[in-house]
């Protein structure tokens, strides 16, 4: 189990962070924005501000900082999905599964067809040892990124199941 965490972990992370879709302009859809556009609001320059801080916080590592702004965001806009995508793969990091799993449940009870969330939710499923559950999140992860245009993501979606049906 441990070297299957630790792939798991690699592919997670490298997932995210070179992936051109986990950026923070990407992560916050346009429907997320449009009630915060307005540029003098503070709702919005707080969320995007604590959104990509969190962003930041992931790719340097730092996930217990990250979730401090996850949570922030999700303090202003308790619907935002990607905070808890994101909030979700800190935790994931931390290796807290179950929050991890709390949170990838809760964005895909916001936005059901979110490619990442099941993707993230997949690895965290087989690291609660639900192989099945797993696989199924993985699969569903590769028909939306392949819906996505996203062949390369859809891809390692497929070969991390083969992984764990092999394993």
């Amino acid at each position: 189990m441990k070297v299957w965490k630790l792939a798991a972990s690699i592919l997670v992370l490298g997932t995210i962070v070179i992936s051109p879709k986990a950026n923070a302009q990407n992560l916050l859809t346009p429907q997320q924005l449009a009630p915060l556009q307005n540029s003098s609001s503070p709702s919005y320059k707080s969320v995007e501000t604590y959104f990509i801080q969190g962003l930041k916080q992931i790719e340097s590592g730092d996930y217990r900082g990250a979730i401090a702004n996850f949570n922030q965001v999700l303090n202003i806009d308790p619907n935002n999905a990607y905070a808890y995508i994101g909030r979700g793969f800190s935790r994931f990091s931390l290796g807290s599964y179950r929050g991890a799993k709390k949170d990838f449940d809760k964005a895909l009870e916001i936005t059901p067809d979110i490619a990442y969330a099941h993707f993230f939710r997949g690895f965290t499923l087989v690291m609660l040892e639900d192989k099945q559950g797993g696989i199924a999140d993985l699969k569903q992860a590769s028909i939306l990124f392949k819906q996505e245009g996203e062949d390369e993501l859809s891809q390692k979606a497929d070969n991390a199941v083969k992984q764990i049906e092999a394993s």
